[in-house]
């Protein structure tokens, strides 16, 4: 397998890939393919050689998987789980666009393999050799299920619906200014009920769940070393830098200017199963600079201890 990851709204545009893709945005980024919404709980098929358009949002932070399905690894499919997995099946369900659920057991494939190849940088260990299989199989079932009009459920749980409105609608609004009239009309019930039902599923009112959110993305962009401090609070929605630094500094305790590029992925990628969480603050940075540096002592100091043991 071939493996993209596109962290910003640059890999926007129309694109032709060799092989057949998967195509799956992370954490709460939410894309458009060919005018087809993708999000965090569905993925998109795309035939070999057929051009589609990825527009992902110009502001905040985005992160976009591509896998590249090769033909080796769907022969060894049907090697393997022969005769359950069809070489001419296969290539029906590979052969037209498709939009399928994310099930749990798919997206926890697609985090893994993604840190396995990204983050560990071992594209050719067990791991990623059985990540690989596992993915490339259940493409074939869920693309095998939608042509014989079965679905799975998504990955993302449907609870109180107004909730999952609300949040919905937030996602897609979340750099624009925020107005409580408009989330009302949209998730079609009293202001009361949806701020009752939002701070029941979130904890928090719907505007401060923006705010999080919005500076979330800044410290992304931020950690990503490719944008000055102005250009980041124009993306998420602040009008004024002076705006965006006192809110920044409220959440993190830190100035943006003091955020240091980070090289850790993982900024980037979190654990499957954990929501997008806010970085506490750019110390963290400066931890991942030393990583050796620990309560222990500098690397000088434990062997020293190690040899006066000896």
């Amino acid at each position: 397998m071939q493996l993209r990851v596109d962290r910003d709204a640059s890999a926007s545009g129309t694109r032709v890939i060799a092989g057949p893709a998967l195509i799956a945005p992370l954490e709460a980024t939410v894309a458009v393919l060919d005018a087809q919404r993708i999000d965090r709980a569905s993925l998109a098929i795309v035939p070999a050689r057929t051009p589609h358009a990825l527009e992902l949002p110009v502001a905040g932070a985005a992160v976009v998987v591509t896998i590249v399905i090769e033909a080796a690894d769907r022969a060894a499919a049907v090697r393997e789980y022969a005769p359950h997995v069809e070489a001419r099946r296969f290539s029906e369900v590979l052969a037209a666009p498709r939009v399928l659920p994310r099930t749990r057991w798919i997206d926890e494939l697609i985090h893994r393999y993604v840190f396995e190849r990204a983050v560990c940088e071992k594209p050719g260990s067990k791991a990623a050799r059985f990540l690989e299989a596992e993915l490339t199989k259940e493409i074939y079932f869920l693309g095998i299920e939608q042509i014989r009009a079965k679905t799975r459920a998504s990955v993302v749980h449907e609870g109180d619906p107004i909730a999952v409105r609300a949040r919905a609608w937030l996602e897609e609004h979340l750099f624009e200014p925020f107005a409580m009239a408009a989330l009302v009309r949209a998730c079609a019930a009293s202001e009361s009920t949806v701020l009752r039902a939002f701070r029941r599923a979130h904890g928090v009112a719907p505007i401060v769940y923006v705010r999080q959110r919005r500076l979330a993305e800044a410290m992304q962009l931020l950690e990503s070393g490719r944008y000055a401090v102005t250009e980041v609070a124009t993306r998420v929605g602040y009008e004024t830098p002076s705006a965006f630094a006192a809110a920044f500094g409220k959440q993190f305790g830190v100035s943006p200017s003091s955020v240091r590029p980070t090289i850790d992925p993982s900024a980037l990628l979190p654990a499957y199963g954990e929501e997008p969480t806010p970085r506490r603050s750019s110390a963290r940075s400066a931890t991942a600079t030393h990583p050796r540096r620990t309560a222990r002592g500098t690397p000088r100091r434990r062997r020293a201890r190690a040899s006066s043991s000896d």
